[in-house]
């Protein structure tokens, strides 16, 4: 005579997963609460002193308008600086936090095994895990990313969107961080089977990747190119400038080193502005900010998934 055991539903599963790793949910939101209360109250702090050096209501192309913001950062710029990288850090560390300990932590303990016999199967049982708590998880940064972009909105006025610590703490990259170092982290969890290990794993992972997008960040689209006539600062507009080449008055190209030897600063700017001389800006343009950003997040969400899809792979047919 032979029993059939029947699976239980997936919101069943679901719902099991949760009272498994609540504590994990709640230390998660629990941490994070504390992080954006701190960032609510030092980003309310920050954004009333730029408001009062009215650096917000002038003409940044003027230079009393850079005056008044560099009184502004001398001021506040040293508070801003030493939270960012903390934020830089945090960004993408807590994927690997909740993640390594996800899958490791159930093989130290040996419970795989008794999960594995409640008729839910162990391809169900690990998907169903790594989806509760990725969702949660995708959820937090999303919200953390959106509180991160208004704190940062002071350095937005003097580096721009593409700085590279300003643009990876927005909320589309910061939920592909995130979903990056939290995919790694299971999937080294369910292969190397170490939770200290698996968070580790993680980390490099959340702190390599930015360096690793930023490397060809700029390629994402075709960059523009525009002669212009002048050696002043000509990013007021928010593009992102890759790079500055010059011709000369017949319009042949020449090194960079060939240029500056003309002379000082006044001396080459007369050149650029009368001289016949051209410097070639090669840019993103500002409205780019946004697709770039899902570009980005696209890719990153992506490998993250497939991280996951590993785990559960990894656990179905090689866990024993």
């Amino acid at each position: 005579m032979s029993a059939t055991t029947l699976a239980p539903p997936r919101s069943a599963v679901l719902r099991a997963a949760g009272l498994r790793h609540r504590t994990t949910v709640l230390t998660l939101l629990t941490v994070m609460a504390a992080l954006a209360l701190a960032l609510l109250l030092h980003g309310w702090y920050v954004h009333a002193g730029l408001e009062r050096s009215g650096a917000t209501s002038c003409d940044p192309a003027t230079d009393a308008c850079v005056a008044r913001y560099k009184t502004f950062l001398h001021e506040y710029g040293a508070s801003l600086l030493a939270i960012e990288p903390v934020v830089y850090v945090l960004g993408g560390a807590f994927g690997a936090f909740v993640g390594g300990p996800l899958l490791a932590r159930e093989f130290e303990h040996g419970t795989v095994r008794f999960a594995w016999t409640q008729g839910a199967g162990r391809s169900r049982w690990t998907a169903g895990t790594v989806t509760l708590v990725g969702g949660v998880l995708v959820l937090v940064a999303a919200l953390f990313g959106v509180l991160l972009r208004w704190w940062s909105a002071p350095l937005t006025l003097g580096d721009g969107g593409f700085s590279p610590d300003i643009f990876i703490q927005t909320w589309p990259v910061m939920v592909g961080r995130v979903v990056v170092s939290f995919g790694v982290a299971v999937l080294a969890g369910a292969v190397l089977r170490r939770t200290v290990v698996a968070v580790g794993v993680g980390l490099a992972a959340s702190v390599a990747l930015p360096f690793v997008a930023g490397a060809f960040r700029f390629h994402y689209q075709q960059p523009l190119e525009e002669p212009v006539h002048t050696m002043r600062a000509m990013a007021l507009d928010g593009r992102w400038l890759g790079e500055v080449w010059f011709s000369d008055p017949a319009g042949n190209r020449i090194s960079n080193d060939e240029f500056y030897s003309h002379g000082d600063f006044a001396q080459l700017q007369k050149l650029v502005h009368d001289g016949g001389y051209t410097a070639h800006q090669v840019y993103q343009p500002a409205d780019r900010f946004w697709p770039f950003q899902f570009i980005e997040a696209g890719w990153m969400l992506a490998l993250g998934i497939a991280a996951c899809a590993a785990a559960v792979w990894w656990v179905r047919r090689r866990a024993v």
